[in-house]
């Protein structure tokens, strides 16, 4: 029995906010108010770290590679990063960097972005540049293309260093990520937000061509990207700069490509060779396997409905010239 009336709640916005509530919901549910008190913090604590946990992932998560990449960012997600190193005129790696400088990335204590190759291995993603093809570096014993290396120099000097945003769109053969690259303006265009974008700089430059191929062809995540591209390669063809300058007949890097190939692989037998052919002829082998290796017999076991193909048995004969037998007499 109370000797004196209980004190009065402090009258706070808050605290009239949630009685208020409370008496909202009594009304709606008839649950007593002690059973709200105990059912709305829970409640509003489950949705609070719910929100955390999304914002966290979506946000903030540093995501170190393309194979930790989430499948749903693709064409809906951008990461921000630093570059850390341009490998070739149309590829660089980036080191995410999620929240910027605004989560303490630069100069908050233990935020910093490695320096050293030992660090930053496997902390990296590999991004090509969407929509162009610039001309190829020396690769895997390949010469290089005409202005490969100032193309790449090029590249170098706009990206070392610099923080990018990357819009993913999907993941080629190489494990790289195909991203819309765009990077801050210079100057007061870029504190008002004004960005390039990376692919259409280097097509008005003469750093690159429109990319050419026939299948995954990306060029952004705007509509009408495809048409500026081209519109930026006409320009520069006609100013002449770049690989549009140069003297003789120009080679695309996909000409370049199909003429070179891909990179050799173990030697595979398109079709058996007749047992009757197989002496003393010679097969073109590639790499591994010996010039005189001869495929005598492929047996492929016939596949039924509902059960594994076994991988088809490829019998290698090594053919082996023989001496011819000594004269006792030797010509004159």
């Amino acid at each position: 029995m109370w000797t004196h009336p209980p004190p009065d709640p402090p009258d706070h916005p808050i605290i009239r906010a949630y009685h208020s509530l409370k008496h909202s919901i009594s009304e709606l549910t008839s649950l007593p108010p002690s059973t709200i008190d105990i059912i709305l913090p829970s409640v509003t604590t489950a949705a609070t770290t719910l929100t955390l946990i999304y914002v966290y992932r979506n946000y903030l998560k540093r995501y170190p590679d393309a194979n930790s990449l989430p499948p749903h960012f693709f064409r809906r997600k951008g990461l921000y990063g630093k570059v850390v190193s341009v490998g070739d005129a149309d590829n660089f790696r980036i080191y995410h960097t999620p929240g910027g400088r605004l989560m303490g990335w630069g100069w908050f204590p233990g935020r910093r972005v490695p320096e050293s190759r030992k660090e930053l291995k496997g902390q990296t993603l590999h991004v090509r540049i969407a929509g162009v093809d610039a001309p190829e570096c020396a690769h895997f014993g390949k010469p290089s293309q005409p202005h490969s290396t100032e193309s790449l120099n090029y590249l170098t000097a706009l990206l070392t260093s610099r923080y990018v945003r990357a819009y993913l769109l999907r993941r080629d053969q190489y494990e790289r990520v195909v991203c819309s690259v765009s990077m801050r303006r210079k100057g007061i265009l870029g504190l008002l937000g004004f960005k390039h974008d990376l692919g259409l700089l280097m097509l008005r430059d003469g750093m690159a061509q429109v990319y050419e191929g026939t299948y995954g062809i990306e060029f952004g995540r705007r509509e009408g990207m495809e048409s500026k591209y081209r519109a930026a390669e006409e320009e520069a063809r006609a100013k002449k700069v770049g690989i549009w300058g140069l003297k003789g007949v120009y080679e695309s890097p996909g000409q370049y490509k199909a003429r070179f190939g891909g990179k050799e692989g173990p030697f595979t037998p398109s079709a058996p060779v007749p047992p009757e052919k197989a002496a003393g002829e010679k097969v073109k082998g590639k790499r591994g396997v010996s010039s005189a290796a001869v495929v005598t017999d492929v047996k492929n076991s016939n596949s039924t409905r509902g059960r594994k193909r076994k991988a088809p048995v490829v019998t290698v004969v090594r053919v082996v010239k023989q001496r011819k037998p000594a004269t006792a007499e030797k010509k004159k």
